[in-house]
């Protein structure tokens, strides 16, 4: 099942990039198990067919886009920013998210907005989820704007998302560490360009 605002199904072929962390993430699933997955990124094609192969429910939050710039205004309250991305992500009261997809969410948020969105999705998170994150290794490098997807358990697909226009927030791995609340970065590995892949589990 694919619950999604938006679906990007262009005809481009993204490029791929192997990701050695994927696999911890995602585990060794049989083709019968029951996942729930979280993908804060628009429902690419080779996302959704990697879990078609599972009795998965997928939820594609669209989050990555200029649009999220409204959670990161000074207008809004910490409660108020809680109820902004409880209606966003409108996920069922009932649900367990067991792995997570931030990609490159949190360089787009401010560390007030990273708490209030963590803060919303808390009562979905279990003690065995699981979560990829994409960061940048220090504030030397500039984030690429790309839109990613999942091929298979080690290989991520990208492209250039020229849509996303707005602010980049380079926290420190101190300032990220401290930001994840009830998570907690298990291993971290360099990809391209300066950017860092995260596992995140719960504490």
């Amino acid at each position: 099942m694919v619950n999604s605002a938006e679906q990007k199904f262009e005809f481009i072929v993204p490029e791929t990039v192997v990701s050695s962390l994927m696999p911890c993430v995602l585990g060794n699933p049989e083709k019968d198990t029951r996942l729930m997955t979280l993908d804060f990124g628009y429902a690419t094609a080779p996302t959704v067919h990697f879990f078609s192969q599972f009795t998965c429910t997928l939820y594609f939050a669209a989050l990555i886009d200029s649009n999220i710039k409204k959670f990161n205004s000074d207008e809004y309250s910490h409660a108020d920013k809680v109820r902004q991305f409880q209606n966003t992500l409108n996920i069922p009261v009932d649900a367990q998210i067991d792995i997570i997809l931030f990609w490159d969410l949190f360089c787009y948020l401010d560390r007030s907005a990273i708490s209030a969105l963590l803060e919303a999705l808390h009562p979905y998170v279990h003690r065995h989820s699981r979560a990829h994150s994409i960061g940048l290794l220090n504030n030397r490098y500039r984030l690429p704007a790309l839109e990613y997807g999942l091929c298979d358990n080690s290989t991520l697909s990208q492209q250039p998302n020229d849509e996303l226009k707005t602010k980049v927030y380079g926290h420190s791995r101190q300032q990220f560490n401290d930001s994840l609340d009830y998570f907690r970065v298990d291993k971290s590995c360099l990809l391209a360009d300066g950017r860092v892949e995260n596992v995140l589990l719960v504490k």
